[in-house]
């Protein structure tokens, strides 16, 4: 009996000494692995204000609450809250936002050469978002900007050539903000110029945006100098403004003509190759924008008529079946403005979660996929479209969805190529790096200026009118671009942003 004792005693002692054992080794891997944590170096954010258009994506991203918005730009408020998921810097539109390790420099952000007032070689201007200059307010601030360092750089009105080639002083590229900009400073100065858009639409990228989306005057801390007014308003509201604009200053616009060559000839000037004609000027502004050509799929049937890369007006698919393919805000904005009109309305996106749309349209399309008005398919990628269907799949499984139109919104690849091919210079550039403020390059080149409102816009626009709505109803405003029934408007005064030529009483 001793013996069986002594002999259990022996076994508890040796079971004691291996838990021990193991204990003190299971503490020793854990000291190890905060030695190492301690060492590893962290993740940290660096933010470039002149690119950061305080869109607010990184911060909904954020599920710790990292960052906010102080003065319209991302800021790092609670670093310590910061759990290294990097979501920020993947949502980031304009790479604003990146994470680098502590101690490391933050990646390099590879942009056009061009100097302090945006030209690639002299007398070629790239201007807007594809200069690396994004947002509408920027875009006409250098428009004009370019027109203005023509003008105090010698550039004054040549007569034509009598050969066939057509002669201007500036050629533009582009009808977008940029390139309206710069044909108004070029009328004002009375310069000879040509606007030349591939596009059937002036001002495309706005002109197809989903109707009734609200169009922003950033970056809220620059002013509006360039002669096209920009301000916070719906889209149609603020092409309805720049088309009477147009049309007073009888600006001519080229539409359906594809610049496919620029030249620098041994005399400075330029000949420029487009899909219609030759021409030769003395300076050219390229105004052409990011949005480049629109990303495909690549699968079968993607060239069928009811496939397109942009919605124009959602009321266009009444009744119909529709699919809207992608994740960001083209997407999203698609699929809402949709939802009021199709029957059906499906969106697909490969991604698991939304993760680069806005928060108010994420918060939107949270309330009408809870109602049933969309439907959202997440890690769903298209592998067929057919006429009357499209074949999609979900996993291991793909299904059937009977579809009238489809649209993929998923980006387009930026234009560098060609750019390079005309002369355009690309480097590599510190993150950190920022060109001045666009109002105040354009004041350093004319003096102090006014800022553009809705109101004076184009040189010289009449001032508003303000019409005393209970004192004239029912009346019709005249307008050099029609009429307006003011028995339709609720508000009982209102600011009329147009030419009135006459306000008269009906009955």
């Amino acid at each position: 009996m001793e013996s069986l004792i002594a002999i259990g005693g022996l076994v508890g002692f040796a079971i004691f000494c291996v838990l021990v054992s193991a204990a003190v080794s299971g503490l020793k891997a854990r000291l190890k692995r905060r030695r190492t944590n301690a060492k590893k170096k962290l993740l940290i954010h660096s933010i470039n204000d002149d690119r950061c258009t305080g869109c607010d994506a990184c911060i909904t991203v954020c599920p710790t609450d990292v960052l906010e918005l102080v003065g319209n730009k991302s800021r790092v408020l609670r670093f310590d809250d910061c759990i290294q998921c990097e979501q920020c810097a993947l949502v980031c539109p304009t790479t604003a936002l990146v994470m680098h390790y502590q101690g490391t420099k933050a990646p390099a952000y590879r942009m056009p050469d061009l100097d302090e007032y945006y030209q690639a070689v002299p007398g070629l201007y790239l201007i807007g978002e594809a200069a690396g200059k994004p947002l509408v307010k920027n875009s006409s601030n250098l428009g004009r900007a370019a027109i203005e360092h023509m003008a105090k750089t010698g550039l004054r009105p040549r007569p034509a050539s009598r050969d066939k080639i057509q002669d201007v002083d500036v050629l533009i590229v582009g009808s977008g903000p940029a390139g309206l900009s710069a044909a108004l400073s070029c009328i004002d100065k009375g310069l000879s110029y040509a606007v030349l858009e591939k596009d059937e639409l002036v001002a495309s990228t706005i002109a197809r945006w989903p109707k009734g989306k609200d169009c922003m005057a950033e970056p809220y801390d620059v002013r509006t100098v360039g002669l096209l007014p920009v301000w916070d308003s719906k889209k149609d509201e603020l092409l309805a403004a720049w088309r009477t604009i147009i049309d007073r200053k009888g600006m001519k616009i080229s539409t359906r003509e594809t610049v496919e060559d620029v030249r620098r000839l041994s005399d400075g000037r330029f000949e420029v190759r487009s899909s219609k004609k030759p021409y030769r000027a003395q300076r050219v502004v390229l105004g052409i924008g990011t949005r480049g050509k629109p990303r495909r799929l690549g699968v079968p049937g993607e060239h069928l008529a009811k496939v397109a890369a942009l919605l124009t007006d959602a009321a266009d698919h009444r009744g119909q079946r529709v699919m809207v393919v992608g994740g960001g805000d083209s997407a999203v904005e698609a699929a809402i403005s949709l939802s009021e009109h199709a029957a059906r309305v499906v969106l697909s996106y490969r991604g698991k979660q939304l993760s680069r749309c806005k928060a108010k349209n994420r918060q939107r399309l949270d309330e009408l996929v809870r109602v049933g008005r969309i439907e959202l398919r997440f890690a769903s990628n298209v592998v067929e479209i057919k006429p009357e269907s499209v074949s999609l799949k979900i996993g291991e499984q793909v299904q059937e969805i009977d579809n009238d139109a489809l649209f993929i919104c998923i980006g387009g690849d930026a234009p560098v190529k060609w750019l390079e091919s005309v002369g355009v210079r690309f480097k590599d550039r510190a993150h950190e790096f920022a060109r001045s403020a666009t109002d105040k390059l354009v004041e350093s080149l004319t003096g102090p200026l006014r800022e553009t409102t809705a109101e004076g816009a184009g040189g010289g626009a009449p001032n508003p009118v303000m019409v005393d709505i209970g004192s004239f109803r029912p009346a019709t405003l005249e307008l050099t671009s029609g009429e307006i029934e003011l028995g339709e408007i609720e508000e009982q005064r209102t600011v009329i942003r147009f030419p009135v030529e006459r306000v008269r009483k009906v009955g």
